[in-house]
């Protein structure tokens, strides 16, 4: 081949490299131009991520005002369901016909969990859902701590409640009461917003009816006329001053004792409102009147249930029901509180047709039982 020929050769290979580079160059230009930053992807994808892990039923946190003495249970089942579900739960405590009253005010609420009455439940006015479940049941007790042992009149009022239990004589009772309602500070909360308080002085109305000559305000007259005797809201604010020994006792439930870390005087079945079958007639003998939004109501003894129930116009409703059913099915975790699970809790309503479908549906699996008829209880 002449050397004219070679450099024309190599002068074609050139040419032609120069064109697929210029090629190259250019689809890379145009593809940067138009690929979205690593910023870009992030922002975009963000959205995607967040939405899967909500619930698509669900809108906005679900909102559960409770009972105060069961905020600890509470918060260990918010935040299961939380994990589970992904939708967040906002506990809310308070005493049970206080935030009733509240509720029944339109303040905003997905779940309402009160403590013993149905009537907190009604209290809800035009908010009243007319059904509710009771899932686990707890018992009254007197709640102290350390502090109180160190009384001059704790050795004589122990002696007292040790031989009372023992033998059931009432003298010993008497004096028990005697020294609780005389010689110690005493907090008892508010009945008319603390289902707590209310129980403090149907106690105290069984106490004199058994044990003082049937005299059903013999005990709550010496506690009217004790000045170291204190009310409040809600039994939980009473709990800073009985770990610090300002307070020497105060009226609350076995569960709450447990979850606060305090000791308790256990009550015998027919002082304690626990579920006893038994006492059920007992409990209903004794009454106490409170005062909610102006309405006095007359509240008969019964055993302490706690309810769960989805109040009229609740906020997240889809959610509401998941938490419930969520309740149900992990209602026999709850012993570790110190409470008694209700292996097939109690579904009590006035119309059936007031009830969610997905409730029913639980009904007639046979994972709920009916109660009875919600106003009667």
């Amino acid at each position: 081949m002449s050397r004219h020929k070679v450099y024309k050769a190599i002068s074609s290979y050139v040419i032609i490299a120069i064109i697929l580079i210029a090629i190259v160059a250019v689809a890379a230009v145009l593809l940067l131009s138009h690929h979205p930053s690593s910023s870009s992807v992030t922002s975009t994808t963000t959205p995607t991520t967040t939405s899967s892990s909500v619930s698509p039923s669900s809108s906005g946190p679900v909102i559960v005002y409770v009972a105060g003495a069961y905020k600890a249970i509470f918060d260990y089942l918010a935040k299961q369901f939380e994990n589970q579900t992904g939708i967040t739960v906002d506990v809310v405590p308070g005493g049970s016909f206080g935030l009733a009253a509240q509720i029944a005010k339109g303040q905003p609420v997905s779940v309402f969990v009160p403590v013993a009455y149905i009537q907190a439940v009604e209290l809800e006015g035009n908010r009243d859902p007319g059904w509710a479940i009771a899932f686990i049941s707890d018992q009254m007790a007197i709640i102290y701590s350390n502090y109180t042992t160190q009384s001059p009149y704790w050795n004589q009022l122990y002696s007292n409640y040790t031989m009372a239990m023992k033998t059931n004589e009432s003298q010993y009772w008497y004096n028990f009461f005697y020294l609780l309602t005389t010689k110690f500070s005493l907090g008892i909360s508010n009945p008319s917003s603390d289902p707590e308080g209310l129980y403090a002085y149907l106690i105290l109305k069984m106490a004199g009816y058994l044990y003082a000559n049937h005299s059903f305000d013999y005990f709550i007259n010496l506690v009217n006329h004790n000045p170291n005797v204190v009310s409040a809201p809600t039994t939980a604010d009473f709990v800073p001053d009985l770990a610090t020994g300002k307070l020497d006792f105060t009226f609350s439930y076995v569960s709450y004792a447990i979850s606060q870390h305090l000791q308790y005087l256990k009550l015998p079945p027919w002082l304690s409102f626990g579920y006893y079958p038994n006492e059920t007639s007992w409990d209903s003998f004794f009454f106490y009147k409170i005062t909610v939004n102006g309405q006095t109501l007359k509240i008969y003894g019964n055993p302490v249930y706690l309810y769960i129930t989805i109040p009229v116009n609740a906020s997240n409703e889809q959610g509401a029901i998941e938490f419930v059913e969520f309740i149900v099915d992990h209602v026999q975790e709850l012993s570790m509180f110190g409470v008694t699970p209700i292996t097939h809790p109690l579904l009590f309503y006035q119309n059936k047709s007031d009830v969610p479908s997905q409730i029913l549906n639980l009904l007639n699996q046979g994972v709920l039982q009916y109660g009875g008829n919600f106003s009667a209880v």
